[in-house]
């Protein structure tokens, strides 16, 4: 775990911001991501995608709710490898999209049971306080080449006044 700041090391700054529902686009009839925009769910997300259409990152204050699964979408996210799921980067019990504009290759075992979930679980704990604590987010999946499949998540939330924390999970 490491102590990190108000900004990820070498996140990209776009400028191309498009509605809701503009962010994507068809290639041979299938939805994919636009490149190089900035969208915002209409429960405050802001995600960022690069020049290949993947989410390159997604911050936002963290809310309890539900949010609706699209198990098509999770099934067949691009770049998914034997043993992975389409993990959310916002969790559904967050309001995250259970679309493709929210879902990325993960490790299976990361997403259910590791590090990934327990973040998710810590930070659920702390929205269920009395009183409840904010919880802000900001998470950097990494890609090696145009591959579409994170090979690790830069996470970095923030807990009621505590210090932002960094922590790097890799994606096996």
């Amino acid at each position: 775990m490491v102590k990190g700041s108000d900004n990820f090391a070498g996140a990209t700054r776009i400028s191309n911001r498009v509605e809701y529902g503009d962010h994507y686009t068809r290639v041979d009839r299938k939805k994919v991501l636009k490149s190089n925009v900035e969208y915002m769910t209409p429960e405050g997300y802001l995600y960022k995608t690069d020049g290949h259409g993947r989410i390159t990152h997604v911050e936002g204050d963290l809310s309890l709710g539900a949010a609706k699964r699209n198990n098509y979408a999770q099934r067949n996210v691009e770049g998914k490898n034997p043993g992975d799921d389409g993990g959310h980067l916002i969790a559904s019990i967050f309001k995250g999209s259970g679309d493709i504009d929210n879902l990325v290759p993960m490790n299976a075992n990361l997403n259910r049971y590791g590090e990934y979930r327990a973040l998710e679980r810590r930070w659920e704990q702390a929205l269920k306080a009395v009183p409840p604590k904010d919880v802000k987010v900001k998470i950097q999946p990494v890609y090696r080449g145009d591959s579409h499949r994170p090979t690790e998540f830069q996470v970095e939330y923030k807990i009621g006044n505590n210090e932002w924390i960094l922590d790097r999970l890799p994606n096996p």
